[in-house]
């Protein structure tokens, strides 16, 4: 598993340089922190846009609605600051399969991004290469993990975690490099999980990339604790849609849902 040639930068959010640094490589990636102080957790509630609004209500769990909330203050700034726009100036639209994306109105700064996160840990990928994707997984013991990897990753892929593992690599890190690859790759086709029949087929569109990550720069906040990520991005320039589309079509009537432990499950 290499970078396949795709220019990674990471930095900490926030960051003076952004513009620069999005011109400069094919994908940038910015961690931040889903924790605020009481102001700035009401400030971003006020960004919310209506329908963001309503999906914070809804949430029964308090530290994922937290977390949410906060998450799109830190994506509209770091968004804000590639168009030169205010963040609450920055649309962000829903694609079907749940896919956060800019409105058409901005889409033509040709910026594409994608966003992730574990725990308190987010991370935002930008590029102007092609459609992004971006996955980030704190690395802990997955129950029946080789159950999980014959349920979501190639042949291909799971010869290779078991050669990983077989040289000594432990177990919980190796898993998540090959799933946060998928993750990334699934998401920079634009498909989501309903494209998981075909990639786990092994098929691929042309101009996919993808590059590992597996030392992010982290927020201060977050050093000096036990926890580790890993995390892999991934951009895709498709030369043909139809292609990218078929691949999942007969799949895309319902948006499914997958984890490493709901992958797991019967």
């Amino acid at each position: 598993m290499t970078s396949d040639s795709l220019d990674a930068w990471c930095g900490v959010w926030p960051h003076a340089a952004l513009r620069e640094r999005v011109e400069r490589h094919d994908v940038v990636v910015f961690t931040a922190v889903l924790r605020a102080d009481p102001d700035t957790f009401a400030h971003a509630r006020r960004t919310l846009d209506a329908a963001e609004r309503q999906r914070f209500e809804r949430h029964l769990n308090g530290a994922v609605a937290h977390r949410f909330v906060v998450g799109r203050l830190r994506l509209r700034e770091i968004l804000g600051a590639a168009l030169g726009v205010a963040p609450a100036e920055v649309p962000i639209r829903i694609g079907v399969h749940g896919k956060p994306a800019l409105a058409r109105a901005a889409q033509s700064a040709g910026v594409r991004f994608s966003v992730a996160h574990s725990d308190d840990l987010l991370v935002v990928a930008l590029s102007r290469a092609g459609d992004v994707g971006i996955d980030v997984e704190r690395i802990r013991p997955i129950e029946r993990w080789a159950r999980v990897a014959e349920r979501v990753f190639s042949a291909a892929d799971r010869d290779a975690l078991g050669r990983e593992i077989a040289r000594g690599g432990e177990t919980e890190v190796e898993f998540f490099r090959f799933w946060c690859r998928t993750e990334a790759e699934l998401k920079a086709i634009g498909c989501g999980i309903t494209g998981l029949p075909a990639h786990r087929s092994g098929w691929r569109p042309p101009g996919l990339r993808v590059a590992e990550l597996p030392a992010l720069s982290l927020p201060e906040e977050l050093f000096g604790g036990a926890v580790r990520y890993q995390s892999a991005v991934a951009i895709c320039e498709p030369r043909d849609a139809s292609t990218v589309r078929a691949a999942w079509a007969p799949s895309q009537a319902r948006r499914p849902s997958i984890t490493p432990t709901s992958a797991s499950t019967a």
